[in-house]
């Protein structure tokens, strides 16, 4: 995996290694070095999508008590 990969980078190269694991075409040697990248892409697409969560979560936090705070005056 690349270094400054994209959420949606990793997603489709997980794409791509599901559809030729599909295809039944490569060794069980070949396939399990695609499953080992896909697991490290999964990891990082729900460690990206985690944070991206959390974000969001804090922003909502914030503007919810902001709501308030505008609402009490």
């Amino acid at each position: 995996m690349k270094q400054k990969m994209t959420f949606e980078e990793a997603a489709a190269r997980l794409e791509e290694l599901v559809s030729k694991m599909e295809t039944g075409e490569p060794t069980l040697e070949d396939s399990l070095k695609l499953f080992e990248e896909g697991s490290t892409l999964s990891s990082f697409c729900y460690r990206k999508l985690s944070e991206t969560e959390q974000k969001v979560r804090s922003i909502t936090d914030l503007e919810e008590k902001k709501v308030k705070t505008d609402e009490q005056n």
